[in-house]
């Protein structure tokens, strides 16, 4: 997982569309601070990419340029984004 929690609050925070995420990575090999990984669930044949470490990211939007899908975008509603992913551990 991810480093510390930086203290800083970044103006925008990625969404993860878990129904359009291929599973191909690219989102996470992008991420400089290792935030993003991909999970599954037993019943799934693809893992899905989901904010591990929400209080590591710094917003820097490198994940939703690499998503060729689209399964990526940069919210400005950070605090719920950030909400979203400690709450759901997982894509749902």
């Amino acid at each position: 997982m991810g480093e510390e929690d930086t203290g800083k609050t970044p103006k925008k925070f990625p969404w993860f569309e878990p129904f359009a995420c291929e599973g191909c990575g690219d989102c996470v090999s992008v991420c400089p601070t290792g935030s993003i990984e991909l999970l599954g669930k037993e019943d799934q044949k693809v893992p899905k990419a989901w904010v591990v470490s929400p209080d590591t990211c710094i917003g820097c939007g490198k994940c939703a340029k690499a998503c060729i899908v689209g399964a990526v975008q940069m919210t400005s509603y950070v605090d719920m984004a950030k909400k979203r992913y400690k709450e759901e551990p997982r894509p749902v």
